[in-house]
């Protein structure tokens, strides 16, 4: 594939999907999140033991101007959010962070700071609430693990525009109901919330949300609320679901046993990839539009031309970020 300059043609015209299946809940047969395991956060704090030897005399009498300023959470969100990520990312003193970032994610409703967001009678520096709930989810540092918590918390920060709360709730939503603790964790599954999550991040410019809402689109499940691995077949509805070893009974539970489904929508996915491609230069997405207009799918038909654009457009930015 070989990059050349050329007009980026016009996506086939659709409006967006707005259908809305208030029962859908489709899962997926390995988690979109993780169960957390914290190692990453101890590859960081690995590197962060290097970082305070690096830091100049004017960094560290910002720090302490910072600490002087958040007045033990008394004084300005930015203050003390500030200091809290001093104290995690270079002292390693977590549970003190994670004491600041309750501080910033929960004040009083005429706390006068600035930056602050009023989400449900109290404000909140989102980015704060953000920061707490990565902790709670992995139990970073010794602060005690509450995974349903973490997940009101990515909520709040959500509800207060934090892009990056939202996409990790979204992936929380997809997860399938047993991963983070079973049906009485407090923690829901609802993947068409989750939809409307990765659209909001998307339609704000986060190619990685496109890509992923697209990518649920394109695959579209219809499985079991009380299934646990299904196989591809079982995720489209083409084979029964069939009981396995340690997986509950759905039979017991008659009501329980209803299939959801969130329809396959290629067309909506292509936009999304799209969108994806030539806003966010997502190089997978670039690739699978390719791989769609080469091959055509449902209300997607086959398109050389279109095909060999995105293959260039593939290639472009293979050539300036070094690979998918």
């Amino acid at each position: 594939m070989g990059a050349s300059q050329s007009s980026s043609p016009p996506p086939d015209s659709s409006h967006r999907n707005t259908e809305s299946t208030n029962d859908a809940d489709p899962s997926s047969s390995t988690p979109l999140y993780p169960t957390p395991t914290g190692h990453e956060y101890d590859a960081l704090d690995k590197i962060a033991a290097e970082l305070p030897n690096v830091i100049d005399d004017e960094s560290r009498q910002q720090v302490e101007d910072y600490k002087q300023a958040c007045d033990d959470g008394r004084g300005p969100l930015v203050a003390c959010f500030a200091t809290g990520e001093y104290l995690s990312l270079f002292e390693r003193q977590h549970r003190a962070a994670a004491e600041l970032y309750e501080n910033v994610c929960f004040r009083p409703k005429n706390d006068k700071s600035p930056n602050g967001v009023l989400i449900d009678h109290t404000i909140a520096y989102p980015a704060g609430c953000f920061n707490l709930a990565k902790m709670l989810m992995t139990g970073k540092g010794g602060v005690p693990a509450d995974r349903a918590r973490a997940y009101q918390l990515f909520d709040r920060a959500c509800r207060g525009k934090h892009g990056g709360a939202c996409y990790l709730q979204a992936q929380i939503l997809c997860t399938r109901p047993d991963a983070l603790g079973g049906p009485h964790s407090g923690i829901p599954h609802d993947p068409v919330k989750a939809m409307a999550l990765y659209q909001d991040n998307c339609d704000d410019g986060d190619s990685i949300s496109c890509y992923t809402l697209a990518a649920m689109l394109l695959r579209g499940d219809k499985v079991n609320k009380t299934a646990d691995n299904v196989s591809p077949q079982e995720a489209r509805g083409l084979a029964p679901l069939v009981q396995r070893e340690h997986e509950p009974d759905r039979t017991r539970e008659p009501a329980r046993d209803v299939p959801y489904v969130v329809p396959r929508n290629p067309a909506r996915a292509r936009d999304l990839l799209h969108q994806a491609c030539t806003t966010g230069s997502h190089v997978t997405s670039c690739h699978n539009l390719a791989v769609m207009y080469t091959h055509g799918d449902d209300g997607v038909p086959a398109d050389a031309e279109k095909a060999e654009y995105y293959k260039q457009k593939t290639q472009e930015k293979i050539d300036i970020f070094g690979g998918f």
